[in-house]
């Protein structure tokens, strides 16, 4: 049997820090812990992008918090990938969000091009909403992905 992949850009790996909205975090770490409980059944992925967000953390405490997590948790980095970053400019062509929420078309990229089945986020505004997988979807088609978000 296949194991659902799922993507993970850096929302749900922040919100397991204590300063975080505490429903959104609880269910982030009941989130987590289905999937650690579970083995056979999922499988995490992050990309380039993941890893340079979570960089770009404000505070030490912050960058060391989430590489603590990641430490914790069973995960697959996945390599830079030209055919991901250029897939994310041709979102942008197409309109799907604006050049400067590039790093966002990034994570639908490389969540397209590693065949996940689903993207876990925490960002509603710019990447789980109607519109955006809609444009993502119709985008994937043209250019002969056969994978939905």
């Amino acid at each position: 049997m296949r194991k659902t992949r799922l993507y993970l850009e850096a929302s749900p790996i922040i919100m397991v820090e204590p300063d975080q909205d505490p429903i959104r975090r609880a269910m982030t770490k009941e989130f987590f812990r289905i999937v650690a409980e579970s083995p056979g059944e999922y499988e995490l992925f992050l990309s380039p992008v993941t890893i340079e967000e979570l960089e770009d953390a404000k505070t030490k405490e912050k960058r060391e918090a989430s590489t603590k997590f990641l430490n914790s948790i069973t995960h697959t980095k996945l390599p830079e990938n030209d055919t991901a970053e250029n897939l994310a400019w041709t979102y942008v062509v197409c309109g799907v969000l604006t050049h400067n929420r590039i790093d966002d078309l990034r994570h639908v990229a490389y969540d397209v091009v590693a065949h996940c089945d689903y993207i876990v986020t925490w960002n509603m505004r710019h990447l789980a909403n109607d519109t955006t997988v809609s444009r993502v979807n119709t985008v994937n088609a043209v250019e002969n992905y056969l994978v939905a978000i």
